[in-house]
């Protein structure tokens, strides 16, 4: 196991990572596992350098000292005395040659340096383009840059990769804000979805109460003027039948098995099952697409009921005791829901129904969606006992 070279905090020489130059930096600290020092540089980037990479300031300046020492003009025993000229182009052409290197050394390092920067900008342009932040979290990435062709390339992949990147503090604080402001933006539909609801439908408050007593009323009104043998608006009011009349245990059982039976097949597993449109909250609500297959049951139960010489005559002879059963069953429904949605979460209570009005909220809906594990109430209410009772 090799010894640690440098101590944490001393001030060295370290290469920066696809180049031959040299940079001050200081050491934070080693990795006994990789043998990587973790340097800083000046401008606060910090690397994970291999030891080979690491030299200490001494030895440039012993080699500064030594290349200054050796002396261009100096003159082999051999040489005589009288071709100075000679030797002087001799010393002159050796010494351009190391600067010609040196020339070539600083032109491809430039050239290495211009296409990483490039790569960066593309790399920023096509985050930005993709709605992605200016900066972005780089624990562990490799940097990949033009090497001189002295090496193999393998052996050069395989030297890079030991280089680490590390954020700096001012991207880290960028990261945090772009965080904070995803958080602040996911809040947003949430607080939006339990906002009041300001602009009332319907007439307001006072429409909707007297609708809640309205459309029923219609609905008599149209029977008993159908069951005149004049129905005609100048025999306005038609007679009134008796109280008692108007109910009948027997119709409200014959309801009842109506709407658990098109409850039953909306149960069924058969059709297929489809998602609704998103939420506030983001979740997708499962539907039963069944509703053909319903149709198909109850026409071949109506079928059968024929066959066995059922009476169908009994819904027309009993129209207006199935309107009050109906009347009834469903504002007892209405009752139910409302209380249920008091209890409801503010996310999924209905846009439209959450102005704060005990009669608007009531008549409107105050829950979006209410359901009984995957039986969804409004749903199948609004479709299915009534449109496949009027077929």
């Amino acid at each position: 196991m090799p010894n640690r070279r440098f101590a944490d905090g001393e001030v060295v020489m370290g290469r920066w990572p696809g180049s031959i130059l040299y940079y001050e930096v200081q050491v934070t600290s080693y990795d006994d596992v990789s043998h990587l020092y973790t340097v800083k540089y000046k401008d606060g980037t910090e690397l994970a350098l291999k030891e080979s990479d690491v030299r200490s300031q001494s030895s440039f300046k012993h080699r500064k000292s030594q290349s200054s020492s050796s002396s261009p003009s100096r003159r082999s025993t051999s040489r005589s005395p009288g071709r100075p000229a000679k030797g002087r182009r001799r010393s002159s052409s050796q010494s351009r040659e190391p600067e010609d290197d040196k020339k070539k050394a600083i032109q491809e390092t430039n050239l290495a340096l211009l296409v990483l920067v490039f790569f960066a900008c593309l790399e920023n342009n096509t985050r930005r383009y993709n709605g992605e932040p200016d900066s972005t979290e780089r624990n562990e990435t490799s940097c990949i840059i033009l090497e001189p062709k002295l090496k193999p390339d393998l052996e050069i992949e395989r030297g890079l990769e030991q280089y680490i990147l590390r954020p700096r503090r001012e991207e880290k604080e960028k990261e945090e804000i772009y965080s904070e402001k995803k958080i602040s933006e996911a809040i947003k539909p949430i607080e939006k979805a339990s906002s009041k609801t300001k602009e009332l439908e319907f007439g307001g408050r006072i429409g909707t109460f007297v609708l809640i007593f309205f459309l029923p009323a219609t609905v008599f009104y149209l029977l008993l003027m159908c069951k005149q043998d004049d129905p005609s608006l100048m025999n306005f009011p038609p007679p009134l039948p008796a109280l008692e009349s108007l109910w009948e245990a027997r119709v409200f059982g014959v309801f009842l098995l109506w709407f658990f039976l098109q409850a039953l097949f909306y149960l069924l597993p058969i059709g297929k099952v489809v998602e609704g449109l998103p939420l506030s909250n983001g979740r997708k609500l499962q539907y039963q697409i069944n509703g053909f297959y319903a149709f198909i049951l109850t026409a071949t139960a109506i079928g059968t009921l024929l066959y066995f010489q059922f009476e169908l005559c009994y819904l027309y002879d009993h129209f207006m005791q199935f309107a009050v059963s109906a009347a009834a069953f469903s504002m007892v429904l209405s009752i139910y829901l409302y209380i249920r949605s008091l209890k409801a979460p503010e996310e999924e209570l209905a846009p439209g129904g959450n102005s704060g009005y005990f009669v608007y909220d009531f008549f409107t809906g105050h829950e979006l969606n209410p359901r009984i594990g995957n039986f969804d109430l409004k749903y199948f209410c609004e479709l299915r006992p009534g449109l496949i009772g009027w077929v």
